[in-house]
Parts: structure tokens; C-alpha cells; sequence
């Protein structure tokens, strides 16, 4: 079964991602994440795919982007704001 989880994700500078050309400025994104939590061993759900939906010149666009590299991009852009207001 795929469940589609959505998600505001704020990025205070700005930032680059793989499968999204140029330097994305820093605010907030739209983020869907679908996962198949069907498995045969139990495991936990596995993600199929995540999209980023990026503003640019008045339109919006989805770009297909994995999931585990955005996880660790905003994780380190909050560490990296966490450190600045020190």
C-alpha cells in the first residue's frame, strides 16, 4: 500500500539538491514523500519517491529528488542555522 506524507520543510539560506539545477534560495518548500509499506520481511515502509516543488519565475515546478539526500540537506542546513544564532 503507497502513502503519500506531506511536508513544509524551511531552509534558511539557500542551498543545492541533486535533480534541481542552480542554487535554490533559502524559505519554504513543499515536499511529498511516497512510501510502499508492503514487504515481504516486515521491514519498515520504503520510500518510492520524494518531489520538491520549487517556485521560479511565478510557476511552480516538481522535481523528483531522493529522499535520503533532502533528509541529510536539511538536516544540515538546520545545524548550520542552529550554529549562526549562537
Amino acid at each position: 500500500m503507497t502513502a503519500t506524507e506531506r511536508r513544509t520543510l524551511a531552509f534558511a539560506n539557500a542551498f543545492t539538491i541533486g535533480g534541481v539545477d542552480g542554487l535554490l534560495p533559502a524559505g519554504e518548500y513543499q515536499v511529498e514523500v511516497d512510501t510502499d509499506s508492503i514487504s515481504d520481511d516486515g521491514s519498515s515502509p520504503k520510500t518510492v519517491s520524494a518531489f520538491l516543488y520549487v517556485r521560479r519565475g511565478g510557476k511552480a515546478y516538481a522535481f523528483e529528488v531522493d529522499a535520503e539526500e533532502l533528509d541529510r540537506v536539511h538536516a544540515a542546513a538546520r545545524k548550520k542555522s542552529e550554529n549562526t544564532q549562537l
